[in-house]
């Protein structure tokens, strides 16, 4: 009755498909699209009845030029950018080049009103098949697409987008030309207990440590490098350190990072290259002439501990680093109280934020001589903690038996019935204390004259790294911990104490499953309940040497 009603035309060709008869969905869609060229929802139908068909060409063909007639039409957008996704992906996987898919995709791109979730993580992907494909110019147009929607009060001009090169320490002081110092340090050993002690799924991780013991570590001296810091990324340290604006610090062997106010852009797995992204108007530039040597900040305690602070174990090797200030960002009094442990005066430490105004964030600081230490292997790590801060124990006497509660933390890692847990372990000779309340070596001191610890995961865990041999140090985790398909096993299981011994226990969560949050990492904000019946087996276990 009414060819030209595009709406009912398209509810008709999704009862045909629904029928198993796409073909038929074909001519009232084109029909309707005669009378209506402009509808972007009878495009999309007659895409999705090609798809139907087997008629990936056509389907394509179909969305672009709907694109073209409709594009204030996002879902339309989102069909064809899924398109080229998947086709360059699939050149990818057959070794061919994405570049043309990844073109198409820009294309389409162009006057885009708005970015959904999907585009965005289209886009996301668009960019590092680009960067596989070895088409930079190409990745960093489609991340100029994105930039107008992550930073929209910034103009198009004034966000620098350039391709970079990850290095690990030692090649990226070779690729930047930056004179340094690489050698290899003296790692803690893995107990034999320690690998009994874990479970198989855990112990292939931990019996790799002996690599990472073997990596070399180093610092680059007098260099002249941009560090970019005001971001924020877990509970990780926030710096990205660059050299010449070609050559990046990889950090991490494995670096993946995402989202829209994060630098590093198009990170793959196995990639050598990204895209690195600052919005100058964002960042406020900060020249530090004068020679000090640079340490990434974290706001976690367990983080900067065993991640940041072995690194000042350069100082010991390399004359006249002793003498220069420690720079600095995002200082708390933790960071100073472990500093001065580790031998660094408190009047040596700059806080690289007394530089610019209150409040602001994103800081983009140009070193003209610093020296920049390299990240140190936890085995290294470890073994440097131990000598380091263990001779500062005053061997005043504490309990033998402790509980680290979190009661008074932050929500993360927090026990539900931490009252009961506490209760059950005092009948065994258990002291609850809240770290919190304690100083950094009031801590380690109560570790190293533990017997047994019982703690929720968390960043005081960290503290394991200070037990004394014999020492078990239980963990309290939330489902998501310590089992055969967790995503925290290579984390988990290369934290695992090089000293000591290890027990861990999983707690429930105690609300509806459906209502926990799909994300893991906002699952750590769910408190756990911990079976007291099983804790007293395990403690009783523990105490009988079994």
């Amino acid at each position: 009755l009414a060819p030209g009603n595009a709406g009912a035309t398209c509810a008709l060709a999704e009862i045909l498909e629904e029928l198993g008869e796409a073909g038929a969905a074909l001519a009232p869609l084109e029909a309707a699209l005669r009378h209506q060229p402009g509808s972007g929802a009878a495009h999309l139908a007659l895409a999705h009845a090609h798809w139907r068909l087997g008629r990936e060409e056509e389907a394509g063909d179909r969305l672009r030029r709907g694109v073209a007639a409709a594009p204030d039409d996002v879902a339309l957008r989102e069909a064809y950018l899924s398109h080229c996704t998947r086709r360059a992906a699939q050149a990818v996987d057959g070794g061919q080049d994405p570049g043309p898919w990844c073109r198409a995709a820009l294309e389409g791109a162009a006057g885009l009103p708005r970015l959904t979730g999907l585009l965005y993580e289209r886009f996301e992907i668009l960019i590092r098949l680009s960067l596989l494909g070895g088409h930079d110019g190409l990745a960093a147009a489609l991340l100029a697409v994105r930039s107008r929607f992550d930073f929209p009060g910034v103009a198009a001009g004034e966000t620098d987008i350039f391709p970079v090169s990850l290095h690990d320490f030692p090649d990226w002081c070779a690729a930047s030309g930056l004179r340094a110092e690489v050698w290899t340090a003296a790692a803690q050993p893995v107990p034999a207990a320690v690998l009994q002690d874990l479970p198989d799924y855990l112990r292939p991780y931990a019996e790799a440590l002996s690599s990472p013991a073997a990596a070399r570590v180093g610092v680059a001296l007098e260099a002249e490098v941009e560090v970019v810091q005001g971001f924020y990324v877990k509970d990780n340290y926030e710096s990205f350190v660059l050299a010449g604006r070609r050559h990046l610090l990889q950090e991490e062997t494995e670096l993946v990072v995402a989202g829209p106010a994060v630098p590093l852009v198009g990170v793959t797995r196995g990639c050598g290259t990204a895209l690195f992204r600052l919005p100058r108007p964002l960042y406020r530039p900060v020249e530090v002439a004068e020679p000090c040597l640079f340490l990434p900040s974290t706001p976690n305690y367990w983080h900067f501990l065993v991640d940041i602070l072995p690194r000042l174990l350069v100082r010991d090797r390399v004359p006249g680093l002793a003498d220069l200030p420690v720079a600095l960002f995002d200082l708390r009094g933790f960071h100073y109280e472990m500093l001065e442990l580790a031998g660094v005066p408190r009047e040596q430490i700059a806080d690289m934020r007394a530089r610019v105004e209150p409040g602001e964030v994103r800081v983009l600081y140009r070193f003209r001589r610093a020296a920049m230490p390299s990240s140190v292997p936890y085995p290294v790590a470890y073994r440097w903690l131990r000598e380091t801060f263990l001779p500062r124990v005053r061997g005043t006497p504490g309990p033998s038996r402790v509980y680290l509660s979190r009661r008074g933390a932050a929500p993360k890692h927090r026990i539900a019935n931490d009252a009961g847990v506490a209760s059950l372990l005092a009948g065994y000779g258990f002291e609850t204390v809240q770290p919190e309340r304690l100083g950094v070596l009031e801590t380690v001191e109560l570790v190293a004259g533990a017997e047994i610890v019982v703690a929720p995961i968390g960043a005081g865990t960290a503290n394991h790294v200070f037990m004394p041999p014999g020492c078990t140090w239980v963990h309290l985790a939330n489902p998501d911990f310590f089992h055969a398909g967790s995503n925290w096993n290579r984390q988990m299981g290369t934290q695992s104490s090089l000293v000591g011994r290890s027990r861990r226990l999983t707690g429930r969560f105690p609300a509806d499953p459906s209502s926990l949050p799909a994300d893991p990492l906002d699952r750590l904000d769910v408190p756990v309940e911990i079976d007291l019946a099983a804790l007293d087996r395990l403690v009783r276990d523990i105490l009988a040497g079994a």
